[in-house]
């Protein structure tokens, strides 16, 4: 969800640079569909029903997509930001992978997100409080973007990275030159004049 506020972010300050919105439709990805199956995937393992029934399968499930989608955010890495946002990626999959296939969370930001003192455990979440067995828990969801913000959610330090690197997407994007009709990206060469 942070995300989205870098996005939002990354859009007004392209627009005061000068940039236009119109020129983020000329972003060209490979592996796009791969990228958003696997977060579409991800959305839906974490809603009933699928959250209810994907039991101890869950975790290498979560693994497994986030995997999908860090290999076509590395196929991308010549997009402006996104050397930040497989960075981003890869750390928040390696805390992810290192603690059973969850993401550990600080229990002071969680209840004061939730309101919970612990997660619940009658469907698969992507969420497990950081303990004494946590696995670099400096790396999970320690930081929080409090209620009533909208989106208001745990965040780590990867998806901080995520979010400054989509913004820089953005910013750059917007302000690319534009492309001229019948260009060919080849310099004109002028003959040199003959001497007689």
């Amino acid at each position: 969800m942070l995300l989205l506020y870098a996005v939002a972010a990354g859009l007004l300050i392209g627009l005061l640079l000068g940039g236009r919105v119109g020129a983020l439709g000329a972003a060209r990805f490979r592996w796009w569909p791969v990228a958003l199956g696997g977060l579409v995937f991800q959305l839906f393992l974490f809603m009933p029903p699928l959250a209810d029934i994907v039991g101890a399968v869950g975790p290498a499930l979560y693994v497994g997509s986030t995997a999908i989608v860090l290999l076509a955010l590395l196929l991308n890495l010549g997009q402006p930001g996104f050397r930040l946002i497989a960075l981003g990626a890869l750390l928040n999959f390696a805390v992810i992978s290192l603690n059973g296939g969850q993401m550990p969370a600080s229990p002071e930001a969680f209840a004061a997100l939730t309101g919970l003192a612990a997660v619940p455990v009658d469907h698969f979440t992507n969420s497990q409080l950081i303990g004494p067995g946590t696995v670099l828990p400096w790396l999970g969801d320690i930081f929080l973007l409090p209620r009533p913000l909208p989106l208001a959610n745990v965040f780590s330090v990867g998806d901080v990275l995520i979010g400054l690197g989509g913004a820089i997407f953005v910013v750059r994007c917007m302000r690319r030159p534009l492309a001229v009709p019948g260009a060919t990206g080849h310099r004109l060469s002028v003959p040199a004049a003959q001497h007689g």
